[in-house]
């Protein structure tokens, strides 16, 4: 509760959906497909190197490239379990229905991982460190095997009033996928605040930005003036 020195606190509020408020709306989940091959990728070029430290793959690096190209995606591809010592990673968008063709296609995805996937070897093959014919080696094995777009690789649909009913399902894919519902709900939207004789417009809209965690989509307003005695 706040007291006489902290009265500016935040404090929840409880609230009912309405029924069927996302009824418009859509969530879509990928996976990354190319997990074991970038698992691979680390371990051999670990030994090609000689070196003690574990390779770290730059998903970060990738994400930040598909949140540049696509508005539409909520994040891109973040940790989501390990299954027999493969790290998945899991992509999700949120959208309106008649947004859906906005969405990336996996093929425009996978010219992108592969753009990415250029660039992160290329860096090992500039090092003056190992044997370069092996680096090479490894190199070309791990794009050779990413070259190709996976068969029935396509986005998951997930219908919100799922989430809902189960947040934990999906590997609780709702604590992700109920907030950027929200964001994208009040998207545009204008609300009004009135303090006795004065009102205050508010314009709401999304914005891509980073979370404790992940990446998500946020809502922001344009600045409110205050004026002070």
């Amino acid at each position: 509760m706040p007291t006489k020195n902290n009265s500016n606190v935040a404090l929840p509020a409880r609230m009912d959906l309405a029924e069927n408020a996302f009824a418009d709306l859509t969530v879509a989940v990928l996976m990354f497909p190319f997990a074991s091959e970038v698992q691979n990728l680390c371990k051999d070029m670990q030994q090609v190197l000689r070196q003690k430290d574990p390779i770290r793959f730059p998903y970060r690096q990738l994400n930040n490239g598909l949140l540049a190209c696509s508005s539409t995606l909520t994040y891109g591809f973040e940790y989501l379990e390990t299954i027999d010592c493969i790290s998945q990673y899991r992509a999700l968008a949120v959208s309106k229905y008649h947004l859906l063709e906005n969405i990336p296609t996996p093929e425009q995805i996978h010219d992108l991982i592969f753009a990415w996937a250029q660039t992160w070897t290329r860096q090992y093959l500039n090092k003056k460190k190992g044997n370069k014919d092996e680096i090479e080696t490894v190199c070309d094995r791990f794009l050779d095997a990413i070259e190709n777009i996976p068969e029935d690789w396509q986005w998951q649909y997930i219908e919100p009033d799922t989430l809902i009913e189960d947040i934990n399902c999906n590997n609780g894919l709702g604590y992700q996928a109920i907030p950027s519902l929200l964001a994208t709900l009040l998207h545009e939207k204008t609300i009004t605040i009135q303090l006795k004789d004065k009102e205050q417009e508010i314009t709401w809209r999304k914005v891509q930005g980073g979370s404790s965690s992940k990446t998500g989509l946020h809502l922001v307003s344009y600045p409110v003036k205050a004026n002070y005695i």
